[in-house]
């Protein structure tokens, strides 16, 4: 779920941006939810929708939208977890995606809220051969909304001790290791993972502004998954949250875990 990431004073680069838009009505009424639904259609009409990719397409779009509508048994009512509804929006050009969040604030007016978190897709940094065979190579594609289903979103942000740390060691935590103290075998990030590799569709986000800003988190994980492996996904996250498989997990602060369904429209 969590990555090693750059140095926190070392931009990457941002080759596309995606912006996540979680929009939470103020009133419960059938009102409110029109005017919502009616602003997603808007811009439905200016992108490309996700909901139907099959990994397969080349070259892909340049500019998408992919619509989530919450599991109803997990709306909270503060925060982002109040959220009924998130759009991700993709483009290369990151202003933009700030146009559409404005356009989408104006069209729902005083119905709803809108909170946006930030991010972009930048090269992979691999430290080897084997780790890309392992991580890339295995990974499961993409499917359409109408078998791949389940969306999870949770930002993250590493502690000021993470990026405190020399980068090599960083990435140690991601290989497999042999305590120092008692010898014992831990899987670290990776083997944590493994069962997920070729069960959950995975993106990573970066902070396009950087890493370790005041407020702001570092990443957002984002993951897709067919009902089935819902399961997986959740074996995995409990791997990678157990410090003793994954001692990098003393170092992740994460934010709200969002879920819902991939839609085709709000």
């Amino acid at each position: 779920m969590a990555t090693n990431g750059h140095d926190h004073n070392h931009l990457g680069v941002n080759l596309s941006f995606t912006k996540f838009l979680f929009v939470t009505a103020r009133v419960d009424d059938n009102t409110t939810y029109a005017r919502v639904k009616a602003a997603g259609a808007m811009l439905a009409r200016s992108f490309f929708n996700d909901f139907d990719s099959d990994g397969t397409r080349e070259p892909q779009p340049l500019e998408t939208i992919q619509f989530l509508v919450a599991d109803p048994q997990r709306v909270q009512p503060d925060g982002l977890l109040a959220a009924r509804y998130v759009a991700t929006v993709s483009a290369k050009y990151r202003p933009r995606l700030q146009d559409i969040e404005d356009e989408l604030k104006r069209r729902v007016g005083e119905h709803a809220s809108v909170a946006a978190i930030d991010g972009a897709v930048q090269v992979p940094r691999y430290t080897s051969a084997e780790m890309h065979a392992f991580a890339a190579k295995h990974a499961v594609s993409r499917t359409s909304g109408r078998t791949m289903r389940n969306a999870i979103i949770i930002p993250i942000r590493k502690t000021a001790d993470w990026w405190a740390l020399d980068p090599l060691e960083r990435q140690g935590y991601f290989y497999p290791r042999s305590s120092r103290s008692t010898g014992r075998k831990i899987p670290g990030h990776a083997k944590a993972a493994e069962a997920g590799i070729s069960a959950i569709f995975r993106r990573l986000y970066h902070n396009p502004d950087g890493y370790h800003r005041e407020g702001e988190y570092d990443f957002i994980t984002y993951f897709e998954c067919t009902d089935e492996h819902l399961a997986t996904f959740d074996t995995v996250c409990t791997a990678l949250r157990d410090e003793r498989k994954n001692p990098e997990w003393r170092y992740v602060e994460e934010g709200p875990e969002w879920r819902g369904v991939r839609v085709l429209r709000w």
